[in-house]
C-alpha cells in the first residue's frame, strides 16, 4: 500500500520541478535582413533558403544586415555495383554568406552533406532529393541565424 502511495507522489513532485525549454520563450531577435542576394545559385536550394529567411526580411528599427550568398550543390556518385551503376549518392550543399553591416564585412562558409541512396524509380528520387534540400536549407538558415545573432551580440 505504501508503494502504491509513493510512486505517484515522487511522479507529482518531479512534475513541477519548474523544467522549461531554452528557447521556448525568446523568440524576439534585435535584427532584420535589408537585403538578400543569392549568386550562382541552385535555384531550389536558394528558394527553400528564402522561406526560411522570410520573415526576417521585415524592417524595424534593429540592425538591417545585407547578405550576398553564393549557393554550390552537387550530386556525386558515391557508390557503385558490379555492373557500374550508382548505388549511393553524396549530396554537398555549399554556401557562402557575406554579410555586410555599415562599413564591416564579414565571410560565413557553411556546408551541408548528405548521402542518398539511389532509387529505382526517378519520381521518387526526385521527392527525396526534394526534401533533402529542404532540410539542408533549414539547417544552413538556423546556423546562419546562429552566426546573425552573435554579429549583433558585439
Amino acid at each position: 500500500m505504501k508503494k502504491l502511495f509513493i510512486i505517484p507522489l515522487i511522479f507529482f513532485l518531479l512534475q513541477s520541478c519548474g523544467y522549461t525549454p531554452m528557447y521556448s520563450k525568446n523568440t524576439t531577435v534585435n535584427f532584420y535582413i535589408e537585403s538578400l542576394e543569392f549568386n550562382n545559385s541552385d535555384n531550389e536550394l536558394a528558394n527553400f533558403m528564402k522561406m526560411n529567411l522570410q520573415k526576417y526580411l521585415i524592417k524595424n528599427d534593429n540592425l538591417g544586415y545585407e547578405i550576398i550568398t553564393i549557393v554550390n550543390y552537387n550530386k556525386n556518385p558515391l557508390s557503385k555495383n558490379s555492373a557500374g551503376l550508382v548505388e549511393e549518392y553524396n549530396l554537398i550543399s555549399t554556401v557562402q554568406f557575406t554579410i555586410k553591416l555599415k562599413e564591416t564585412s564579414k565571410t560565413y562558409n557553411i556546408s551541408e552533406s548528405f548521402v542518398m541512396p539511389n532509387f529505382n524509380d526517378e519520381f521518387q528520387e526526385i521527392q527525396y532529393e526534394r526534401n533533402i534540400k529542404q532540410n539542408m536549407a533549414r539547417s544552413i538558415t538556423s546556423k546562419l541565424l546562429i552566426q546573425l545573432s552573435r554579429l549583433n551580440d558585439n
